[in-house]
């Protein structure tokens, strides 16, 4: 908050954050893969049935007992399926859970090792499982749009990025988590930072 006048708003204006890690590391994959490019009322709605053909958890044992077309029956796409049985296959629930030892970079490396598994969803793994403190992720379009809506400058631009982000680290994520929660509040395109 005192390094960048931005951030301090947005913290105001979002207030206190709260976060409890629940449900297990295939199931925080699976809801950044189901969620990615939807709202979020659609993407729960689709992750709430697939709870429910998994029997109440979203697990790796659960997602490699659907075929892809139960899976899509849910309402997510073809290639979506495909990522989740994927990372059912490849990374199950106690490797997922060994991530937690690794750097950043290695469990990024990891993650995207999966076909369909893109930097994008290791970053959400690494802030909203793992609790890593200093990861930007530039991919999410969620963060994307906020960071326009409070800086006035696109977070691809490396220049922005390099002169707006540097002054978060090395708390990064905190500035994420308070990006989603201005779009949860309906902050963002609704009142304009000073």
């Amino acid at each position: 908050m005192e390094r960048d006048w931005r951030l301090r708003y947005l913290i105001e204006a979002v207030g206190d954050l709260s976060y409890e890690v629940t449900g297990g590391a295939c199931e925080h994959v699976a809801h950044s893969v189901i969620e990615q490019m939807l709202s979020m009322k659609v993407g729960c709605a689709i992750e709430g049935r697939l709870r429910g053909l998994c029997g109440g958890e979203i697990t790796c044992v659960a997602v490699l007992s659907l075929s892809v077309e139960e899976i899509r029956s849910c309402g997510i796409a073809a290639r979506k399926a495909a990522t989740l049985q994927e990372l059912a296959r490849t990374m199950p629930e106690p490797e997922l859970r060994a991530l937690a030892g690794l750097p950043d970079d290695e469990v990024r490396c990891a993650l995207t090792a999966a076909h369909g598994l893109g930097k994008r969803t290791a970053d959400m793994f690494l802030i909203f499982y793992l609790g890593r403190p200093d990861v930007l992720t530039v991919e999410d379009g969620a963060v994307r749009q906020v960071f326009e809506w409070l800086c006035g400058a696109p977070l691809t631009d490396e220049n922005v990025r390099k002169a707006v982000c540097s002054l978060w680290r090395p708390y990064s994520s905190t500035a994420v988590r308070y990006m989603y929660g201005a779009l949860c509040m309906g902050l963002v395109n609704i009142c304009v930072p000073m």
